[in-house]
């Protein structure tokens, strides 16, 4: 439902996005010194380099959508010049995956500029895969699977099991279940290291030889994949990890709700990414969906505070001649260090 809002509302904002219009903040995020260090973009935008489609909706993101809209939605992207795509395990346990594959095989066909992104940290286990140690170290995810009710994706699966690993061995059959899920055609051309944002995932994830990125980084180096990146909602995780690891090691990273019109917390990590030439992808830059006409904000209802501050927003926009979506956009393209910049999900 969100991905097929968000592609017909990129129709409308396409020729706001070619000539971008500075829109004044109502509330300055930050001290000035540190918005003054961050470099911003010259260059004019376009869909098919500096935009990403997020695929979670094609799962059916809070209420269940037909396999026939998500394939539209990928249809439409193509269309309008989306070349990258980001999915993960997550995203109803492999059903992003599964769609994104089979919408890409009917619609892209030999496209060679297509590049996916999948993410690794979860495994999706049949059931009897599913080891009491496992359970007993607090791996099992219930609450991602269909029934539960912190579930938000109630078309996911029934027959597996979704089981947190960061380890070497936990990424190396996360990306090839992906693959098998994506389909032969489409190698996945980047991982993410998805969600580590407590000291066990990160010391996990992070552990040398046998952790998930010291084997991202062996598998970019065989020519398995191609980038190496962080999928995070927490800059200060993403911060810890780019300062822990080798420069090099990280060929972007993806950060999630920390830097749209609502919230600018990501400010001190894209000073840190300028500093040591890591690139930034962008994703949350509707802030939930919250600024293209939806009512929820970081996976709950928006409250009051969040709705004014988007009706702020709005009326600026509106002033200026800016559709409110096209703002965004652009303010999640500003600083130099964004490479691309995630809609959908």
């Amino acid at each position: 439902r969100l991905g097929v809002a968000i592609a017909s509302v990129l129709v409308a904002v396409l020729a706001a996005l070619v000539r971008p219009r500075p829109v004044p903040s109502p509330d300055p995020p930050s001290p000035r010194a540190m918005a003054d260090a961050l470099e911003l973009r010259a260059e004019p935008l376009s869909v098919e380099k500096h935009l990403i489609l997020g695929c979670s909706p094609l799962a059916g993101i809070y209420g269940s959508i037909p396999e026939s809209q998500a394939f539209d939605t990928v249809k439409t992207a193509l269309e309008l010049g989306f070349r990258d795509f980001d999915t993960a395990p997550h995203y109803g346990l492999g059903l992003s995956e599964r769609r994104l594959g089979a919408a890409l095989e009917k619609h892209a066909g030999e496209t060679p500029d297509v590049r996916v992104w999948s993410k690794v940290g979860r495994v999706m286990k049949p059931h009897a895969e599913v080891t009491d140690k496992d359970r007993a170290e607090g791996k099992v995810e219930e609450g991602n699977m269909p029934g539960h009710p912190g579930c938000i994706f109630p078309d996911a699966p029934t027959d597996v099991t979704p089981v947190l690993d960061y380890s070497a061995e936990g990424v190396r059959r996360s990306h090839a279940d992906s693959q098998r899920r994506l389909g032969a055609r489409r190698k996945v051309f980047g991982l993410r290291v998805h969600d580590a944002e407590d000291a066990t995932r990160y010391a996990a994830a992070s552990e040398p030889v046998t952790g998930g990125v010291d084997a991202l980084v062996e598998m970019r180096e065989s020519g398995i994949i191609e980038a190496v990146s962080l999928g995070m909602n927490d800059p200060t995780y993403v911060k810890r990890m780019l300062l822990e690891k080798p420069n090099g090691t990280f060929d972007s990273v993806m950060s999630a709700g920390a830097w749209n019109l609502i919230d600018q917390d990501g400010l001190q990590l894209m000073l840190l990414c300028q500093s040591r030439g890591v690139k930034i992808h962008n994703a949350g830059i509707f802030a939930s969906g919250l600024l293209v006409g939806g009512d929820h904000y970081k996976y709950e209802k928006a409250p009051p505070e969040i709705l004014a501050r988007r009706e702020k927003w709005a009326a600026l926009a509106k002033k200026h001649g800016v559709p409110l979506p096209a703002a965004a956009i652009a303010f999640a393209l500003a600083p130099a260090g964004v490479e691309k910049a995630a809609g959908g999900g």
